[in-house]
């Protein structure tokens, strides 16, 4: 497993960790439930799917997030957004979690509400962006 592809596991399981604890209610929101069960996609090499310019609300767009720097930051729909949450839950993507020597996960991202984006994918908990109201900082 790739160094930067083991920092976004392990970002996601500290996500998981801290979003579990802070969910008194223990329900899932509906929004993980609204969407349809999605197949799990494949990256391909030097092939990036980042959705539509202008994406409407609750359709799920087939989206690669870039890992190398771990999983923060997303551009969307024209504009950046930023890692707000992780929902565990539901799994919204079925099939087979992807290989981890790629440096992009595939997905969908899904534009909840004009200001929440959801990104799921095989065998991962519901990434849940926001608008950034700043442009993300390059790898350090």
């Amino acid at each position: 497993m790739k160094t930067t592809l083991r920092k976004a596991v392990m970002l996601l399981s500290a996500g998981l960790l801290l979003s579990g604890c802070s969910n008194s209610g223990g329900n899932a929101t509906d929004s993980q439930h609204a969407a349809p069960t999605l197949p799990a996609r494949t990256g391909v090499l030097d092939e990036q799917h980042k959705g539509p310019a202008h994406p409407k609300e609750l359709k799920a767009y087939p989206y690669d997030i870039y890992t190398h720097c771990g999983i923060k930051w997303a551009e969307f729909g024209g504009r950046w957004w930023v890692l707000d949450s992780v929902l565990p839950g539901a799994e919204q993507v079925k099939g087979e979690a992807q290989s981890h020597d790629s440096e992009t996960l595939a997905g969908y991202m899904t534009l909840t509400s004009p200001d929440t984006a959801n990104f799921d994918a095989a065998g991962t908990p519901t990434l849940q962006f926001v608008p950034s109201k700043v442009d993300p900082p390059g790898c350090k």
